[in-house]
């Protein structure tokens, strides 16, 4: 049987590395392999990647679907755009929602934004993993840098401490942390976790902490080298470097062992080794942005950075999550920057664009529900937080799901578009660390699978609005991106479009400090809810599971939906490993399997999020960081008992 080989990107994380498709001559991917010219795997990709071929075919969405009284009708595509034209055409711009996706291209994003501006009228636009994960990290390093992302992953080559919080790169991000086990001799690991995790078990220093304290703990070590003087000169210079001071005096290790709960001998520990690096790297997830103070988070680290002159190495969690926000899907940003850029913007497309500020998915979903809703490669129906309320709410609203494969969010869609996998498209990405990758179609779409770009530019002329998406290919889409996005200027859409990777703008443009107080916990324990509960990832399940949950080598290798707690806890609560548990929350109840396990402290459960069998966002109450809109998913009060 004839075969080819096509380099094309990953579909998973914000490392985006390149993979060697392996198809024959009827379409099938038969394997993946790893590219041994790819910079940023080295020719060895992660097990989620090497097993993309397992959940090619699976759980697939082929045809345009409309769903009507719980009978789903299989349409044209035509029909189905059609039948939205006549659900939508008569709301208001307030009334509808527009959401990316950090899993899709750039072009098609583009394209779903622009529809949103011209034809729909709204600024009722966000995208899904940018808002629940990293929006904090976005504008937190605006306040602090003026640019949003400062990561390299070559930074690697230079480091000799690499200061891990919130995050377990070992297992989110594993090509990244392959280049630091090279180095493994000559960088000293430390990890500062609520849950001890992979990351940890390399750590020359770890910590448990308590969830919802990271402000003490980061201010502490801001104040440990103030104090002894062991932060770089240059510090001194920069704007609010006396304020941090005042700020920071009293956190001290005294006050980090009362509330963080690590005790004070490994508190001076990590702040010497800290102190003593002469070459700190940074590294946080969502364990530090997935709270209510997110957006504080982000500041306390951000000067920790400042301090130190370290470099920054987060990475992102969608392949494409850098780049569906850098292109201004934000509600209350443009592709052009702030909103005072929109005569700049209407002068590029030549129309008049909506003036009011949009609303988040978290509005649009949960706070003020909108009366209809496009989105594409998003679960809100297992990934939001209060589900209850959500449910209620998508029930109630005209839901339009672009999607490749079904999710729970599908059930409650009235048309679904099936839309190709990223290893079917052909466009670009904007990586965890703003490098650019062109993504190249490893076969065709199955079934009548259509590219979002193609899809609202269809759309459009059901509106009249037709003139306004004249593309003819990805390219022109792409190079329409580079003339309205500032960050995306110097690009050459045919040097990207050859293969060549190119980095965003990415130079800081200031630099400042940003004090922050600890305000108190996202949540607190009380005699009703003794426990915290906090969210964390498997190595071999990526987000809500609707792909790496059909692999079947990857399903032999995870755990699966449990709930992890200290085996002292269990022993008072007489809960053996394997009994079925129940969890409540102010917000609501799951029924889980108890993993009894020393990787969590006491006082402290733990679950993965990526279940259809667990909805763990059940017991996640409606509370959001006030500036960012991140919910509180790492810093929930539940209670835990036999069931």
């Amino acid at each position: 049987m004839a075969m080819r080989i096509v380099e094309s990107i990953c579909p998973y994380c914000g490392c985006a590395c390149k993979l060697r498709y392996v198809v024959d001559e009827s379409g099938r991917i038969l394997s993946i392999k790893g590219c041994e010219s790819d910079e940023i795997s080295e020719g060895k990709p992660c097990i989620k990647g090497l097993t993309v071929h397992e959940i090619a075919d699976k759980n697939r969405c082929k045809h345009a679907v409309i769903r009507k009284e719980r009978s789903e009708v299989k349409v044209s595509l035509k029909r189905a755009l059609e039948y939205i034209y006549e659900n939508i055409k008569d709301f208001a711009p307030d009334e509808v929602f527009v959401c990316g996706s950090g899993k899709i291209p750039n072009e098609d994003n583009w394209v779903m934004l622009k529809f949103a501006k011209i034809v729909l009228k709204t600024n009722n636009t966000d995208s899904c993993c940018g808002r629940l994960c990293h929006a904090a990290t976005v504008q937190g390093f605006i306040d602090c840098f003026g640019c949003s992302n400062l990561t390299r992953m070559d930074y690697v080559k230079e480091i000799d401490t690499l200061f891990v919080i919130g995050s377990n790169p070992a297992s989110n991000y594993p090509v990244f942390f392959n280049k630091v086990l090279r180095r493994r001799k000559e960088i000293k690991i430390i990890s500062i976790q609520p849950v001890f995790n992979i990351t940890s078990r390399f750590g020359d220093i770890f910590a448990y902490i308590e969830p919802g304290t990271e402000v003490v703990f980061l201010n502490a070590l801001a104040n440990y080298l103030i104090e002894h003087n062991l932060y770089e000169k240059s510090a001194e210079k920069i704007d609010g470097f006396r304020a941090l001071c005042a700020c920071v005096k009293g956190y001290d290790e005294k006050l980090v062992e009362r509330i963080c709960k690590v005790p004070k001998d490994i508190f001076h520990e990590i702040a010497e080794a800290i102190a003593n690096a002469k070459s700190l790297g940074v590294f946080h997830g969502m364990g530090l942005t997935q709270h209510v103070n997110a957006i504080e988070n982000v500041h306390v680290l951000a000067n920790l950075v400042l301090l130190k002159n370290a470099k920054i190495l987060s990475l992102r969690g969608e392949v494409n999550v850098q780049g569906v926000g850098d292109i201004g899907f934000l509600p209350k940003n443009l592709p052009t920057g702030g909103f005072e850029t929109l005569p700049i913007l209407e002068e590029l497309w030549g129309c008049e664009l909506p003036t009011e500020k949009g609303k988040t998915i978290v509005d649009a979903f949960l706070f003020s529900p909108v009366k209809a809703a496009f989105i594409t490669a998003f679960n809100p129906a297992q990934s939001m937080p209060a589900l209850r309320r959500v449910h209620k709410n998508l029930e109630n609203m005209f839901l339009v799901c672009c999607e490749s494969y079904h999710t729970l969010t599908c059930e409650f869609a009235d048309v679904i578009l099936p839309t190709p996998a990223l290893f079917e498209r052909r466009g670009t990405i904007t990586n965890g660390e703003r490098k650019i990758r062109v993504v190249t179609p490893a076969r065709a779409p199955l079934g009548e699978a259509t590219q979002e770009w193609k899809i609202f530019c269809m759309l459009a002329k059901f509106f009249g609005k037709e003139k306004f998406f004249n593309y003819r290919d990805e390219i022109e889409v792409f190079r329409e991106i580079t003339k309205c996005v500032p960050a995306y200027s110097h690009i050459s859409p045919e040097e990207v479009y050859s293969g060549r990777d190119v980095f965003v703008e990415k130079t800081p443009k200031y630099m400042r400090f940003y004090p922050e107080r600890f305000e108190g916990k996202d949540e607190i324990r009380s005699e009703k809810y003794p426990f915290i509960l906090t969210t964390f990832r498997s190595r071999y399940q990526f987000l809500t599971g609707e792909m790496t949950s059909f692999s079947e080598t990857l399903k032999k290798l995870d755990e699966g939906p449990c709930v992890y707690i200290n085996p002292k806890d269990a022993n008072e609560l007489e809960i053996k490993d394997g009994d079925a548990v129940k969890i409540t929350s102010e917000a609501g109840s799951v029924i889980a399997k108890a993993k009894v396990s020393e990787i969590v402290p006491e006082k402290v459960v733990a679950t993965r999020f990526h279940y259809r069998d667990l909805l763990v966002n059940m017991l996640v109450p409606a509370k959001v960081d006030e500036e960012t809109h991140t919910p509180s998913y790492k810093c929930v009060a539940v209670r835990v008992e036999k069931a």
